[in-house]
């Protein structure tokens, strides 16, 4: 059994073994590596800004291979006045973490990929194509997989060339960054000069886009640039890279005992690409965790915050990149013509003030961000349709229901009662294909009808048991599936969020639900009216603080459907959330995990939902005249349904 295991050993996890052995933690420690490459060129330049005195420039001055203290963009000459811009060669950083490898034989190293990533109560396995090693815990720098929402993935593509010229060209303290001055090919494309002596220097021309930097473009585009300089020149090195310009990017294993690293943790800056200090800062947080034995616990470890504003800076820039690429030239001429190099620094280090932030925006292209703001708004709420959909639908049937009373509600009841199957009972119906993986489909299925059937007799033995536990499981079922959609997974959080929202639909229509209760043979619920709306005042708050905390637009989206629905029937406000909220959301999980189409999975579950409309149809004939009675059957029905669902359901979601 293996203290640690390292997935990769680019500079993520290069950085985080460096740092584990600055703090004495790699000392009689059993830890085993991967890495099917062997790094032995020098594959990348990772660049960042610093004060010489900051801890990463001590911790690695024999791997920095030059510093600028001055810097060119467009016509604007600077000189940084407390920050200088470092290079260091990945090769150098390979090659230190190969000599701190050498000297601990307790590490064991293995050039081979990791296949599989299993988590166990206690360990977790890591799979290769021969073997499979027990590690207490992994730190996973494996290239993420992206699921981008809008459009497609912007890419950062470039390619650099070493050179060496014959006579002393450049000033070995100034650096030139995005210059321009090169043809755009309707994308933004740009050229950078670091030089490291008067005579060499990495010239590097990058793209912003949806498609990649050709290579006999950059190879052109290069020879073009570098006879600018009217001396003739040697190539000692090309350098060519790709890094994804996304915010869909991090990647993160359900298990606390897999942490994700690098790009995989989201440490890349979606906007610009720099991701060496952030990594730095992450391998430090790392081992500060590790020395005081401190974990992510899945029920009380909060989950991020996510970015806040920046964020939403990086969000407005991107869709520019998407959609109008052509307008980064002039973005970013204009921002380092109006703003010190220095200052866009701090901002890019998302260290910057509100204020300085608010006079950098109107110094811009005003017309082009305020253009994001709308269209990618719209284009944030279109983009998912549980986003917008329920309160689309919720405003529709109140507005309806305002010029021809009760006809918006029974037209919303009819729709609602079509689309649950459509998606509401199929992404139930699903079970046995995604998550069935050593039953066969008959012995599923007998296991399903099985559960199902434990749920009716314990409605038939206990009504007041029966709905206790049906609406705890679906508190949790709908909290996890919400939370796992906004990126925000946590134990507690789930169990939280879903009795809130579960609180709010059903005591802002206590009369309703103490009439239902009637015909279930269970006694009305203990609380008056006025209690109970000062109790959906306080779980509306709650919402909103969670929603603020945790800086989600998706979780506020969410609060307002279900402020809508409080002025809906019971049953219009709990099937809009049911069906066109979690419904769609499950949906859309099962899809992306099982790489399916929406046709596909349709037709996969067409027998279960005819079965489900049988028997639907058969708790129909136990009373037709009374919509009461028959809604406490479909409700022990859709009980019975959603136990084995929410088991299966979890167990994809600790998967994934």
């Amino acid at each position: 059994m293996y203290s640690f295991g390292l997935i990769g050993l680019g500079a993520a996890n290069s950085l985080l073994l460096l740092r584990m052995e600055k703090e004495g933690l790699l000392e009689d420690t059993a830890g085993i590596v991967f890495d099917h490459t062997f790094k032995a060129v020098n594959d990348k330049t990772y660049c960042f800004w610093a004060h010489p005195d900051e801890e990463i420039i001590q911790d690695l001055k024999t791997e920095i291979k030059h510093s600028w203290s001055q810097v060119v963009s467009g016509d604007k000459y600077e000189t940084l006045k407390g920050l200088r811009y470092y290079m260091v060669e990945s090769l150098a950083l390979y090659n230190r973490t190969r000599d701190l490898l050498d000297r601990y034989p307790n590490i064991k190293v293995f050039q081979e990929k990791v296949t599989d990533v299993i988590d166990h109560s206690v360990y977790i396995d890591l799979l290769t194509k021969n073997a499979s090693h027990q590690v207490l815990k992994v730190f996973d720098s494996r290239p993420p997989v992206i699921n981008e929402v809008i459009g497609q993935t912007v890419w950062q593509s470039f390619q650099g060339w070493k050179v060496e010229f014959d006579n002393p060209i450049f000033r070995p303290e100034t650096m030139r960054l995005m210059d321009f001055n090169i043809p755009q090919n309707g994308f933004t494309q740009f050229m950078y000069q670091l030089p490291t002596s008067e005579t060499e220097a990495l010239i590097e021309m990058t793209r912003f886009g949806k498609e990649l930097l050709p290579e006999d473009l950059a190879k052109d585009q290069l020879r073009n640039y570098l006879l600018t300089f009217n001396e003739s020149y040697r190539i000692h090195d090309i350098e060519n890279g790709v890094l994804p310009m996304s915010q869909n990017a991090e990647q993160y294993h359900r298990s606390s005992k897999v942490i994700s690293t690098g790009s995989r943790a989201g440490k890349l800056k979606s906007t610009t690409g720099y991701a060496f200090k952030n990594m730095y800062a992450h391998a430090k947080e790392l081992v500060l965790n590790e020395a005081l034995n401190k974990t992510t616990n899945a029920w009380f470890g909060l989950p991020s915050r996510g970015g806040g504003r920046f964020a939403y800076y990086d969000f407005l820039l991107l869709f520019i990149m998407k959609f109008r690429p052509q307008w980064g030239k002039s973005i970013f001429t204009r921002l380092f013509r109006v703003m010190p190099t220095e200052e866009v620094f701090n901002f890019l280090d998302e260290k910057s003030r509100v204020g300085w932030e608010i006079r950098m925006f109107l110094k811009l292209n005003k017309l082009k961000f305020l253009w994001s703001v709308l269209f990618s708004s719209l284009a944030f709420m279109s983009s998912k349709p549980q986003r917008w959909l329920p309160i689309v639908f919720s405003l529709m049937a109140i507005l309806i229901d305002r010029v021809s009373p009760g006809f918006g509600s029974n037209l919303g009841i009819g729709l609602l009662i079509l689309s649950l199957f459509i998606v509401g009972i199929p992404h139930g119906a699903l079970d046995g294909y995604s998550h069935n993986r050593k039953l066969k489909l008959p012995a599923f299925v007998a296991r399903y009808l099985g559960i199902m059937a434990l749920v009716v007799l314990l409605w038939l033995a206990s009504p007041v048991f029966g709905l206790a536990f049906f609406l705890l499981y679906s508190a949790w079922h709908f909290g996890e599936t919400d939370l796992i959609e906004w990126k925000r997974s946590n134990t507690a959080l789930s169990v939280l969020w879903g009795f809130i929202l579960l609180g709010v639909i059903l005591l802002s229509h206590l009369s309703e639900v103490n009439e239902l209760m009637l015909y279930m043979n269970i006694s009305q619920w203990p609380i008056e009216q006025n209690t109970a709306n000062s109790i959906v005042q306080l779980f509306f708050f709650l919402g909103a603080v969670l929603s603020f905390w945790f800086r989600s637009a998706a979780w506020g989206l969410s609060l307002i459907a279900l402020a809508l629905g409080t002025q809906l029937p019971l049953v219009l406000s709990f099937g809009t959330y049911f069906i066109l909220q979690h419904s769609l959301t499950g949906w859309n999980h099962l899809k992306n995990s099982e790489g399916w189409s929406h046709s596909g999975m349709f037709i996969k579950a067409l027998p279960f939902t005819a079965a489900a409309i049988v028997i639907f149809l058969v708790f129909f004939q136990f009373d037709r005249t009374s919509l009461w009675q028959w809604s406490s059957y479909f409700l022990i029905f859709l009980s019975a349904l959603s136990l084995p669902h929410i088991y299966f359901m979890s167990k994809l979601y600790n998967d994934v």
